[in-house]
């Protein structure tokens, strides 16, 4: 057995003859059985056959295939036509299904759009019951931090619980998006998340002491900048951020332009040392200090205006987007 029989310390099967001859047999049954159920699952919609046989016949297609939009359709069309006579026990089991599909796909939006219509749906939904759910996202969100789809439906999942206790949550759920940050720097989920709870803390009045919270996020994002400054999601939240309302409408003039003066000065650094290091400037931080420059120009400062050079080189580090710099030079 040689080196190619091996991958990752694992044996790779030997495809022989026979067991291709064997693989392609399965196959086709597969895809018989496949075509017979879907064909069964149609016919129950067409004919309004909704009973408890025709839900086990979505489930035996939507294992076979969870991507399957119609046949989620057709599985809650059943659910709702025998409603008053579901116990609890059903509405767990069908969370269970939706929670087994998950774990195999995780990135499918119609299971997770399922569920929710589950716990929507499920009699007499309380406190303890979406409590739980929120448990069961976090685990989700351990074993993949960046999945946005699981972001999304923490973010539906924390309203409802809101909703229910009358209690607010954002305090607490921007310290998980902040533990989530600093795990992985590049996790754009969480920082987008960070955005949207800050927005809405700011709506509802919630922050006491803003000038004091702008100054911790001023800092939380600059050590963020100096620890990878390749990471876009990064960038991505400074940009939101220094365009904010918390900064520019909170902040004095004065104030706001010396932010804006102390991003320049610690970005411009961090692109003299890629180009000491690399031979090449960092291509979002040319894009930053053009941000920085355009809202410097919005506020009335007269500064020297390098826009036109940042975009030059951009060019020269960025050839994959140089259409959009040719038609930002363009405006000019």
């Amino acid at each position: 057995m040689g080196l190619n029989d091996i991958q990752h310390g694992i044996r790779r099967k030997q495809w022989t003859q026979e067991l291709l001859r064997q693989k392609r047999v399965q196959d086709e049954l597969k895809i018989k059985k496949y075509r017979q159920l879907t064909e069964e699952v149609l016919d129950i919609r067409d004919s309004n056959r909704l009973t408890l046989e025709s839900l086990k016949v979505t489930t035996k297609v939507l294992d076979l295939n969870p991507e399957f939009n119609a046949v989620w359709n057709i599985r809650r069309d059943i659910i709702k036509a025998l409603y008053d006579d579901l116990d609890a026990e059903f509405w767990e089991d069908e969370l269970k299904f939706v929670m087994a599909q998950l774990k195999l796909f995780p990135k499918v939006y119609w299971i997770w759009n399922h569920r929710l219509w589950v716990l929507q749906n499920y009699p007499n939904a309380n406190t303890k019951i979406w409590s739980r759910e929120l448990a069961i996202v976090n685990k989700l969100l351990e074993a993949d931090a960046r999945n946005y789809h699981g972001w999304h439906y923490r973010r539906i999942v924390t309203s409802n619980l809101q909703r229910i206790t009358g209690s607010d949550m954002n305090n607490e759920e921007l310290g998980y998006a902040t533990e989530k940050i600093k795990e992985n720097i590049s996790n754009f989920s969480a920082w987008h998340q960070r955005a949207q709870l800050i927005q809405d803390m700011l709506h509802k009045d919630e922050i006491e002491n803003k000038a004091a919270f702008i100054d911790h996020e001023i800092e939380f994002v600059t050590n963020a900048m100096f620890t990878d400054a390749e990471d876009q999601a990064v960038w991505f939240y400074i940009k939101w951020l220094v365009r904010s309302d918390l900064v520019s409408k909170t902040l004095t003039k004065e104030r706001y332009l010396e932010v804006l003066k102390s991003f320049w000065e610690n970005i411009t650094l961090i692109n003299e040392d890629e180009l000491e290091f690399s031979g090449k400037e960092n291509v979002w931080c040319l894009k930053l200090l053009i941000v920085l420059q355009e809202t410097q120009k919005e506020l009335g400062v007269e500064i020297v205006d390098n826009i036109e050079l940042y975009l030059n080189k951009l060019l020269e580090f960025d050839p994959l987007r140089k259409n959009r710099y040719l038609y930002l030079l363009e405006r000019k």
